[in-house]
């Protein structure tokens, strides 16, 4: 399938139905987006995903918005470098999604920044509540369907790659994400910002609230009727030979294996 088949494919969707389908996306970015400006703010630390450019708001000049595009930008061309041929162009979307991912984030810090963090309850009710305002974000946009944001695509990218499974790749690099934000917070500013506690309660549970927001709204679809819409467990991703996009195949959930789920544009 050349790049014009695939781009109409992405778009082969009732009108309506496209649009319903980016405002549930953008509205879960903007979640997402205001829960890392806010868990920013707390003090103890944002997501995984988060971390490096959040570390490296504190060092430099340049906003985490900033950082977070940069960075995200990097992703995709690891990627085009992992899959090569088998990169799917329409994947070059990812870029233009993360650009308002990252206006989002510089919108919302100013607002954040205005909260009083005035004792370690504060900062930590509102570390919290961003990771289930992340896991519904999340959800969201998983809910949407309509691409895969470069911190998964970069995941699915190494997964194929390396035959290990996506669950196994997406802790590993989680981590990965913590140990280089600590690297940088300890060696800039000889202490740890943006990479404490809230970190890693957003590791443990985000994947967790997802799957809450799927079992507590079970008819998510009848109310918002997204074309191509899945129900969501614990997911394992994968991307067959045969096509440059994966496809979800869908497993029990497993506590321990909870991860944060992503769909991707099938063929």
């Amino acid at each position: 399938m050349n790049f014009t088949e695939r781009w109409h494919t992405f778009f082969d969707r009732s009108a309506p139905n496209m649009i319903l389908r980016f405002a549930v996306m953008f509205f879960g970015l903007a979640l997402v987006a205001a829960s890392v400006a806010l868990t920013r703010a707390s003090g103890l630390g944002t997501s995984p995903i988060s971390c490096i450019p959040a570390v490296l708001s504190f060092t430099t000049a340049w906003t985490i918005g900033t950082w977070t595009f940069i960075v995200n930008v990097l992703f995709v061309l690891i990627q085009i470098i992992l899959l090569r041929g088998d990169f799917n162009p329409i994947q070059f979307l990812q870029i233009a999604f993360v650009f308002v991912f990252s206006a989002m984030i510089d919108f919302f810090v100013p607002f954040c920044e205005l909260i009083p963090m005035t004792n370690y309850g504060f900062e930590l009710f509102y570390t919290i509540l961003g990771v289930f305002m992340t896991g519904f974000g999340i959800f969201l946009q998983v809910k949407a369907s309509l691409i895969t944001l470069p911190g998964e695509g970069i995941v699915l990218a190494v997964s194929k790659v390396t035959k290990i499974a996506f669950p196994k790749c997406k802790v590993a690099f989680d981590t990965s994400q913590g140990v280089i934000g600590v690297i940088i917070s300890l060696i800039a500013m000889g202490g740890l910002f943006g990479v404490r506690e809230g970190t890693i309660l957003s590791a443990l549970f985000v994947g967790v609230v997802v799957n809450l927001c799927n079992k507590l709204l079970p008819n998510f679809e009848k109310a918002v009727p997204l074309a191509g819409h899945r129900t969501l467990t614990a997911t394992t991703l994968e991307a067959p030979s045969n096509a440059s996009a994966p496809v979800v195949r869908q497993e029990a959930p497993a506590a321990e294996e909870a991860i944060e789920p992503t769909l991707e544009i099938t063929e």
